[in-house]
């Protein structure tokens, strides 16, 4: 739970209403709880190597809140999937690397390094 009232910076207790400005807190720490669920949940699909509901997982639970461990598990994620792909892509199965590649955008779209290692997939596809 939060610590201090996004709206005056009060110190907050265990209440959802903040003790200075009187804020109804309550979707605030609704959402911060929903976010630490889906990140729970990104994990546990990450362990069972389920990468598409990782993916959406993590992705859920970054648009809740934006948590250092949530970051850096998404960033471990694309990570660890572009050296799968790149493992596909070395033993030229470029269909299953492009599949795989596809979910990996869906955390980070605007990646240059997924850009090009989809755009270096598409022209394998064409060149093999």
């Amino acid at each position: 739970m939060r610590e201090r009232c996004p709206c005056c910076n009060a110190r907050l207790k265990q209440a959802a209403t903040c003790p200075r400005c009187r804020a109804d807190l309550t979707a605030v720490i609704h959402s911060e709880k929903s976010a630490a669920l889906w990140l729970d949940q990104a994990m546990r699909h990450l362990s069972d190597n389920e990468i598409e509901k990782s993916s959406l997982a993590i992705n859920r639970s970054l648009r809740l809140k934006e948590t250092k461990l949530a970051l850096a598990f998404r960033g471990f994620l694309i990570h660890q999937q572009c050296r799968a792909i790149l493992d596909l892509l070395s033993e030229t199965q470029v269909l299953s690397a492009k599949g795989r590649l596809y979910h990996v955008r869906l955390l980070m779209p605007y990646s240059r390094q997924l850009q090009h290692l989809n755009a270096f997939t598409d022209y394998l596809l064409v060149n093999l």
